[in-house]
């Protein structure tokens, strides 16, 4: 990400010997803070990349009266305000707030004068997209773009900080797009296979504690451990987070609309969500697609092969990972919001700028009342151009949740202290940071308790467990980036939001206080997840789960799967069911969230008195006993440097939503919410 500095110089002193500087006017220039890469001190640089390689540049353009604007979303989204919830459509925001046209107008003159094309400008006027060489890149914005090995595989990106007129100073926020650093392109995709086949190995629980592990030794002062769920089924998530009466009497998502960020787009997400819902007898989803048929068939490029997709890193080499999100992410929602209208919005590859256009997409044109993206990266920095496009959402009565990431505090469950960070996209203080549980549930779909998603894990050997090491859990902790936002001073204990002061690990000039996330939680462990349905490939296992196809075995499949990627949706189509009984929509509710401290709306998340654990048995292979099997050990609980004290804690924030208490205080005067409450 790119943000404007407060330094100036000429051209000549920015860029002495750089490709391209003598074509640069030595007019006054602003250099761009924060526009080279963090991963240039350990990737291999290359030198510089050929003039006629091709570039792109999303130009992200300030608000007009971004003052204003800030105050306006502060008092639409405060319950004690007057303006609470009277909120702008889009042509309203465009009139008062966005760039005007002679800005956004010099802007492109400014890019065509390099000789860059004016691919794009929405119709909110946030950015300019630009595209052309390197070579006119480098010139327009006074760098060196250069080639550089990471990870295996050679990106370009700048290789000094980028500038800009002086002029457009207060009016440019940031440039995206030159970095390739975080998307690999593997060349003539003519299909668009699914996902390697994954299969859950038995045996299982049918709920919490309910199969005993016979077959392992205890822990924790439990001499029989259970098997985890083989996952939970939409029906006993429901009950579990109390809102099945509420689904069945008619509070059930309908009149609302969610939407669902993801890159690439599953080819099979219709039928895949249609056969699971049909399976688990839930009504058809209502979905909408935003992308278009030469996306689907033929994505642009790599994906990334994990719950939580990262922006970051040139490790994206799995077409098929967002695939599987995607799914989940649609499939999260429908159990919640079983009625809500879903729309899947396609970025066409996983590359910062592609995502940002995506999410532009969605707030510019008003396409949902309810944002879930379940991704983000793990470098805790401003995003000023996504910034702007969640400011805008918030004025238009738009809630944005974000998963708050699968690495925990990412310091290796405490070895590391100096890594301690929490995952951009969900630092934002204007979105709601979600975070993860363990979740038990009982025999009749009850809650049966719930902690802190934080797992450590032993490998059964020789019938004793080896030692226990960090594996995996819900991002939380304390920005160094943001400041913490009101909102919070009156609720978050101050050892979490001055968590850095004094710390021999701050960053430099760390924030203090900082924004800490989670704001909320819910069901995340993927020991304890959702079972979900997908068109999965078969092909390279012998008859897994009985199929004797020959050829391509292209099957759909059912498999548990968690990660904040899944409390997320989990959480919007919870928001979906809130907006329903209030008859409008509660925007960014981070301020109405945090006002119901302490009442019934959430569930209190604290350490338990003892280590819960559970027994996992995985294939090897992924897909049937042929290759062998492991016994793993799985405990949960607070790790690392995260806590979770009564209270409001930086691992699971406010807590979980407690059902129709939780709908009943989000929605007083629903007369929907109070019939059922009885």
């Amino acid at each position: 990400m790119s943000y404007v500095g407060a330094m100036a110089a000429t051209a000549a002193a920015l860029a002495p010997g750089g490709a391209g500087a003598a074509s640069v006017s030595t007019a006054t220039r602003t250099l761009l803070n924060g526009s080279l890469p963090t991963y240039l001190g350990t990737a291999t640089a290359l030198g510089a990349a050929p003039g006629t390689l091709r570039a792109v540049a999303l130009i992200a353009l300030q608000h007009r009266d971004q003052a204003g604007l800030l105050r306006f979303d502060t008092e639409v989204s405060s319950p004690r305000s007057r303006l609470y919830e009277h909120y702008l459509t889009p042509k309203e925001f465009i009139a008062r707030y966005a760039p005007s046209v002679a800005t956004t107008s010099a802007v492109e003159a400014w890019a065509r004068s390099f000789g860059l094309h004016v691919a794009s400008v929405p119709s909110n006027r946030a950015y300019v997209y630009v595209t052309g060489t390197v070579a006119q890149a480098d010139r327009a914005f006074n760098t060196t773009i250069e080639l550089f090995r990471l990870d295996g595989t050679t990106v370009q990106a700048p290789g000094r900080a980028l500038s800009i007129p002086s002029r457009f100073a207060s009016v440019i926020t940031g440039v995206d797009g030159l970095d390739t650093g975080d998307v690999d392109h593997p060349g003539n995709i003519t299909e668009t296979p699914p996902a390697p086949a994954y299969v859950n190995a038995p045996p299982f629980s049918s709920y919490w504690d309910s199969s005993p592990a016979t077959q392992a030794p205890g822990f924790g002062g439990r001499s029989v451990l259970p098997n985890v769920p083989e996952g939970y089924t939409p029906q006993q998530v429901e009950g579990a987070y109390g809102v099945s009466k509420a689904i069945a009497g008619g509070l059930d998502g309908a009149g609302q609309t969610v939407a669902v960020i993801d890159a690439y787009s599953s080819p099979t997400i219709v039928q895949d969500a249609d056969e699971w819902s049909q399976i688990h007898d839930l009504p058809m989803p209502k979905l909408t697609l935003e992308d278009n048929a030469a996306e689907r068939d033929q994505p642009e490029g790599p994906t990334v092969p994990s719950d939580v997709p990262e922006l970051g890193g040139a490790n994206l080499q799995d077409p098929q990972g967002w695939f599987g999100e995607e799914t989940l992410d649609v499939e999260a929602v429908h159990t919640m919001a079983p009625e809500a209208a879903i729309v899947v919005q396609s970025a066409t590859s996983d590359e910062n700028v592609s995502l940002e256009m995506a999410q532009n997409h969605v707030v510019s044109n008003g396409l949902a009342q309810i944002i879930s993206n379940s991704y983000g990266g793990s470098d805790d920095s401003t995003d000023s151009t996504s910034d702007g496009y969640w400011e805008e959402a918030a004025a238009q009565g738009i809630g944005v949740y974000f998963s708050a990431g699968d690495e925990g505090d990412q310091t290796d469950g405490g070895t590391e202290p100096a890594d301690r960070s929490v995952d951009e996209g969900a630092n934002s203080p204007y979105v709601t940071a979600v975070g993860g549980t363990t979740l038990e549930i009982g025999p009749k779909d009850n809650y049966a308790g719930e902690q802190y998603w934080g797992t450590e894990t032993a490998t059964l050997t020789s019938g004793a467990w080896g030692p226990l090491s960090w594996d995996y859990g819900g991002g939380g902790g304390t920005s160094e980036a943001y400041a913490e936002p009101s909102y919070q001073t009156p609720v978050v204990p101050k050892q979490f939001a001055d968590y850095w002061q004094g710390n021999s690990n701050a960053e430099s000039g760390a924030t203090i206080p900082g924004r800490v996330v989670p704001d909320v939680a819910m069901l995340a462990d993927p020991n304890t997840g959702l079972l979900i349905g997908e068109t999965e490939d078969f092909t390279a296992y012998s008859n897994p789960l009985g199929y004797t196809l020959p050829g391509d075995t292209d099957e759909f499949g059912q498999y548990r799967i968690g990660g904040t990627s899944l409390s997320s949706p989990l959480f919007a189509g919870m928001m979906a069911l809130a907006d329903q009984a209030a008859g409008k929509p509660h925007g960014f509710a981070d301020p109405v969230l945090y006002s119901l401290y302490g009442t019934p709306a959430f569930h209190e998340i604290v350490d338990p008195s003892s280590t819960v654990a559970m027994v996992r048995t995985n294939y090897d292979n992924s897909t049937n006993a042929s290759g062998g099997i492991e016994t793993l050990l799985r405990t949960t609980g607070a790790t690392g440097t995260l806590s979770s004290i009564p209270g409001y804690n930086d691992s699971t924030g406010l807590g979980s939503p407690n059902g129709l208490s939780f709908l009943s205080e989000l929605a007083p005067d629903s007369k929907l919410v109070k019939r059922l409450s009885h």
